[in-house]
């Protein structure tokens, strides 16, 4: 061969050996400019504002009058006297139990679901997969509370004292309070954490005549032994309103306690025994709904200006540093908070927004909503009105 021929062979040979690395840089050049594409779109589409929607399914549902809809995962649990049904965001059943209660209450966290007769002693946990264990307590069920592992903790009532226990998720009782209202009052509500292990007790009771109010948190794990349960008090909770009543009490994550009251929130931390120094939080003007998740709480208020009535949505984080404050044009009375948008509606309308964004979607509705809430895809909600499931798709706007 001669050297020509050599040149020509060893250009042909090098050129063939970078030719993946060509290839290569295309490709990269091709991902990244999908992704930039892909980022774009998304930020155009969490900036518009949409203007109708499509309803994409449709499904009638069961149960003729409902006590109540609540949020399980992958879907929605509704209960009436009759049974209950979790359905998913195509409204397709995951499950279904029936029973015979007279007045139902309810409570979901994660997968698992306590359903139990106000003023009777039927008890029903259920495990997410339709299966449950029913319960026959001691006393009339006042409320009921349940947590990601199916721990249920029952307040109950003799008419003349309270009583709270917690049953495992195989209806074993684990807890027994004896006598509650002597103790430190009149029970209000009852929370359980996440992991089951926390239990917060509201009460109310008198002084002088005057009502007051107070929070007792006990903790059933390793820590709380050495407490014999109860781990913290705080003793007339009024802060600077003395008429201030704190009835609602709830962990928005397993650490962190919201303890509503008529004039303010006061937010406790507990990891394991509670910081009795509460961060507060005023309304503006007199709440009429609140609405949280682990990562936000939020108000609706009524306020009045120069004789006008006008609402009000205030959101917070879960250590009460304000997000954002926006008007709104009238009450709902429905009031969700999902991922990234907060849900306002009413028998007549809906109203969609982002948190710290733009307006979704806000427009008037033929069907009374009963429950809305948000699916995995940003432009997907479900409506549940009266009896009818239906999954809708946002459209049209810029």
């Amino acid at each position: 061969m001669d050297e020509a021929t050599k040149q020509v062979t060893k250009e042909y040979t090098g050129a063939s050996r970078f030719r993946p690395i060509y290839v290569l840089i295309a490709a990269l050049v091709l991902v990244v400019a999908g992704v930039v594409f892909g980022i774009w779109m998304n930020r155009r589409a969490d900036r518009r504002t949409y203007a109708a929607y499509d309803v994409i399914k449709t499904k009638q549902l069961p149960f003729t009058s409902v006590n109540g809809t609540l949020p399980i995962r992958g879907g929605v649990m509704r209960y009436s006297r009759d049974g209950a049904e979790a359905i998913d965001q195509n409204g397709e059943s995951l499950w279904n139990v029936s029973y015979n209660m007279a007045n139902p209450v309810a409570d979901t966290c994660g997968r698992y679901a306590a359903i139990g007769d106000s003023g009777g002693v039927s008890l029903y946990i259920l495990d997410g997969s339709g299966a449950f264990e029913s319960v026959t307590v001691n006393h009339a069920i006042v409320r009921v509370a349940v947590a990601a592992n199916g721990e249920t903790a029952v307040l109950m009532d003799d008419g003349i004292d309270a009583y709270i226990a917690i049953y495992h998720a195989n209806g074993q009782c684990v807890v027994d309070m004896n006598r509650v209202t002597s103790v430190d009052g009149f029970p209000l509500d009852l929370a359980i954490s996440e992991d089951g292990s926390k239990l917060v007790i509201s009460y109310a009771y008198f002084v002088d005549d005057v009502i007051r109010s107070q929070v007792v948190f006990y903790n059933f794990g390793g820590v709380g032994r050495s407490y014999n349960g109860m781990v913290g008090k705080a003793e007339s909770v009024t802060t600077k309103y003395e008429d201030n009543l704190y009835a609602d009490v709830e962990f928005v994550t397993n650490d962190r306690v919201a303890v509503f009251g008529d004039r303010s929130t006061l937010l406790y931390e507990m990891e394991e025994i509670p910081s009795l120094e509460p961060t507060e939080i005023e309304y503006n003007g007199t709440l009429r709904r609140f609405a949280f998740s682990n990562q936000y709480i939020g108000f609706l208020s009524e306020e009045r200006d120069a004789g006008h009535i006008t609402f009000a949505v205030t959101l917070y984080d879960t250590n009460g540093k304000q997000v954002e404050r926006r008007q709104v044009d009238s009450y709902y009375s429905g009031f969700r908070i999902d991922g990234k948008d907060v849900l306002l509606y009413s028998d007549v309308s809906l109203y969609i927004y982002r948190i710290k964004g733009k307006d979704k979607y806000k427009s008037s509705v033929t069907q009374s909503i009963t429950y809305c809430y948000a699916t995995d895809k940003d432009t997907n909600f479900v409506i549940i009105s009266d009896n009818k499931f239906n999954r809708i798709r946002l459209i049209g706007g810029e």
